[in-house]
Formats: structure tokens, sequence, C-alpha cells
């Protein structure tokens, strides 16, 4: 006698309950509102780096992979070519409001272009509606604290440090 118990199905999908209720959402899926199944190709712009092509399943592996990454998205209006990214575009919604006080709130961080193919796939089929944006987990508040602990010698490219009042 065997002490497993039948598997029961689930009357909509057909499948039994332990296929069924057995889900692998990763935790970047859920921090950042993503699907990790969806193979569909998505515009990814890398901050200060690169456009490419992607999937969220693809974006939501490097995610977990790298605990200090984050991912937004921006809509992409149907017709637009270039797309701004501003600065607030890199918060998180639960984000904005608390750092819409810093000057640097709308600032811009690049332009753009929206690759032909992207662009022609937005108008005929209404594909590519988002532009992901996967950028460090910094904070304004974590800028200033990295700014702090940065030395003047290092960040003007000097090796030899210099006393203060000391002549060049």
């Amino acid at each position: 006698m065997s002490n497993t118990q039948p598997l029961s199905h689930t009357p909509h999908t057909g499948l039994t309950d332990s296929t069924h209720n057995s889900t692998s959402t990763s935790s970047s899926a859920e921090r950042y509102r993503l699907d990790d199944a969806d193979t569909r190709p998505v515009l990814v712009y890398r901050y200060r780096g690169a456009l490419k092509t992607s999937t969220q399943k693809e974006i939501c592996a490097e995610l977990d992979k790298d605990d200090s990454l984050r991912c937004t998205h921006k809509p992409i209006p149907r017709g637009t070519s270039y797309l701004d990214v501003r600065r607030h575009d890199l918060y998180l919604p639960s984000e904005r409001e608390e750092y819409a006080q810093f000057p640097n709130f709308d600032s811009s961080l690049a332009s753009i272009k929206v690759p032909l193919m992207a662009y022609v796939s937005r108008m005929v089929l209404g594909t590519y509606d988002a532009l992901y944006i996967v950028s460090p987990e910094t904070t304004p508040n974590a800028s200033l604290e990295g700014s702090r602990r940065v030395s003047p010698s290092s960040s003007w490219g000097s090796s030899e440090g210099r006393e203060v009042g000391e002549e060049m």
C-alpha cells in the first residue's frame, strides 16, 4: 500500500493541483511588477548603457542574480520615435512622491531613439508598449552618501594626495 493520495484535477485547466499550484515567481518579478514567464520581446535601456531587445523573463533572471539592480518601466506612446528618460523614471512608484522635492527630480538623463523595427511593431501590432529601464539601486540619499566617500585626489585623477595649503 502506498502512502500517496490521488491527485485532484482542476476543472478549468485539466491539470493536477500539484502542477497548477506550483508557481515559480521570482522575487524581482514581484517587486518590479514583471512577468517572469513572459518571453515576448521588450525594449530594455540600461542606465548609462545601451538599448537592447530582451524579455521580461531575462530581465527577472538578471535582477535575481544582481541585487544592486532595479527595473522600472515607462510607457511608449504609439507613434513616438524618441523617448526622454528622466530622473524620476528611475524611481519606483512608491519612491516618486518621496523624492519629488529634489531639484533634479525631473532632469533629463537620456534621449532614446526607438529602433525602426520596434516603432513599426508598435504602430502595426501594438507591441513594444513600454521601455524597461534597468539601473543601479540608488536613491538621492544613497547618492549623497556615495559622494561623501570620494576623496579629492581620486576624483581629480591624481595618484598623489596633497595636503591642504600645499603648493603645487
